[in-house]
């Protein structure tokens, strides 16, 4: 099976960015592809759950083996939302973020 990379940075008021990247992360996961979700900029505010903004499962994807979300740590610090965000998330940073891009076979940026 392949693997997808999707990189999320979409402002709360660009929602259907959120939803996209979600569903398409969940279709993938189904047919059994390995996904990784890396979300930073404004992004980083869909992963609060209580500003009740976005896809409702977002957490869903740390849920099974073959996916992981990520989020910039300096982003979330920037805003000072670090005890807010969803504990199921790990913190990554820039190179972090980078090295997913060689790890998958298909990257997908999504930013409004």
């Amino acid at each position: 099976m392949g693997s997808l990379f999707l990189v999320l940075k979409a402002a709360p008021e660009q929602e259907q960015h959120a939803h996209f990247v979600v569903n398409l992360a969940q279709a993938a996961q189904a047919k059994g592809h390995k996904v990784t979700v890396h979300v930073f900029g404004d992004g980083i505010y869909y992963l609060v759950p209580n500003m009740h903004i976005g896809p409702t499962n977002t957490a869903e994807l740390c849920e099974k083996e073959n996916s992981s979300l990520m989020y910039c740590f300096h982003n979330v610090e920037q805003r000072g939302i670090v005890p807010l965000v969803m504990e199921s998330a790990r913190k990554a940073s820039t190179p972090d973020a980078s090295m997913e891009f060689i790890k998958h076979d298909r990257v997908l940026m999504i930013s409004g």
